[in-house]
């Protein structure tokens, strides 16, 4: 991580601005599957403050895109990375939160597919 944690996370970084641009595009599964692969390169990055972003973004999409099973899923992990020492924690507990609300109001959906 020391030797190329740099590199990693530059290439986390330009994944996940691919995978905004891509959603907006209207190309949600490549979205997804570029998202997915910006979260596996944010493994091995020095610094993990990103990572919450990333999986909150997963969430939506997944959220968006009615696999709902797969956003919770992500809410979930969310809420395992808070940090109650960061300064964002209030925030990304509430943005989580509002997630999961509307998870819960969705999940009658996943039974559907």
């Amino acid at each position: 991580i020391e030797k190329y944690g740099d590199f990693y996370a530059e290439q986390s970084d330009l994944f996940f601005e691919r995978t905004v641009f891509l959603a907006e595009k209207g190309v949600p599964l490549s979205a997804i599957r570029d998202a997915k692969f910006a979260y596996s390169l944010s493994q091995y990055q020095p610094e993990n403050y990103r990572i919450i972003y990333l999986i909150g973004f997963l969430c939506q999409i997944h959220l968006d895109n009615t696999l709902i099973r797969e956003a919770k899923a992500y809410c979930e992990l969310g809420f395992k990375l808070l940090d109650k020492n960061d300064p964002d924690y209030d925030k990304d507990y509430k943005s989580f939160s509002e997630l999961l609300d509307m998870i819960k109001g969705d999940e009658w959906k996943s039974s559907l597919n």
